[in-house]
């Protein structure tokens, strides 16, 4: 079994998880979470974390771009 970092991304909806995908690279996830995103029979929300498990951004569908959470800054 590998021991490769990965990013995640979550998906939920009213509280409910809709799965997560994983990949090495967190560029690969953000182009993937905003395709979902837009997609206008999509509903919910998604969460890109950091290998840790931390979140570090998800996806406002308002502004149509990804919004940094504040731990990523710190």
């Amino acid at each position: 079994m590998s021991k490769t970092p990965l990013f995640s991304l979550s998906a939920e909806e009213d509280g409910r998880s809709l799965g997560t995908v994983y990949s090495t690279s967190s560029k690969t996830l953000r182009v993937f979470g905003a395709a979902y995103m837009r997609d206008p029979k999509t509903r919910g929300e998604i969460t890109l974390k950091n290998p840790e498990g931390r979140a570090v951004a998800s996806f406002d569908v308002w502004q149509d771009r990804w919004s940094e959470t504040a731990e990523t800054f710190e």
